[in-house]
């Protein structure tokens, strides 16, 4: 996300969530929720630790809420997000999440276009094969050293010249900062 800025690809799609059950199915092609907008109000997020230990006058049984409209929600891994209390018939709320920058059914074929700059497709083979040779010892994992910073110097130059909504900026820096920044002073 450092490179290439805060995603573009943020799409709001109707969701017709599943009565009786708060574990509802993400919507296809959906990598992140980021929203849930019912027809009275956006929904509270939490998380599933809030649901079962946080709010815990709820009792166990919390999966077994019913009411006609959810008042919160929690995501869940990668292909469910939770609903509380669980809706008693079929409504439909607008869920706001980003995409998948490829919106073809897994796996994919290798044929689709990448969505990046020829430079981010470079940068992440030479993440990859950093990765892979920083495993081993020795030669190979000096020369992935070296591919690693040639990722980091392309990631840095690309974080500047992208469009940029806040004032983060990709490092090539290795380790913990040295000296208070913007970020460990708030």
């Amino acid at each position: 996300m450092l490179i290439i800025g805060r995603p573009t690809q943020i799409v709001n799609l109707p969701v017709t969530l599943v009565p009786n059950t708060v574990w509802q199915p993400l919507p296809p092609n959906m990598l992140v929720i980021t929203n849930i907008r019912s027809t009275l109000s956006n929904l509270w997020k939490t998380s599933l630790h809030s649901l079962d230990y946080v709010c815990g006058s709820w009792s166990s049984s919390w999966e077994s809420d019913r009411a006609g409209s959810p008042a919160r929600w929690a995501p869940l891994g990668l292909t469910t997000f939770i609903i509380h209390p669980a809706v008693v018939q079929p409504i439909t709320v607008i869920v706001s999440g980003i995409q998948y920058p490829i919106l073809t059914s897994w796996p994919p074929s290798g044929q689709e276009q990448s969505p990046f700059h020829t430079e981010i497709d470079q940068a992440l083979q030479l993440y990859a094969a950093a990765y892979c040779r920083l495993k081993e010892v020795g030669q190979d994992a000096q020369e992935g050293f070296a591919l690693y910073q040639a990722f980091l110097e392309i990631g840095q130059r690309l974080s500047q010249i992208e469009d940029r909504r806040d004032s983060l900026v990709w490092t090539k820096a290795i380790g913990a900062p040295t000296a208070p920044s913007t970020t460990s002073r708030r």
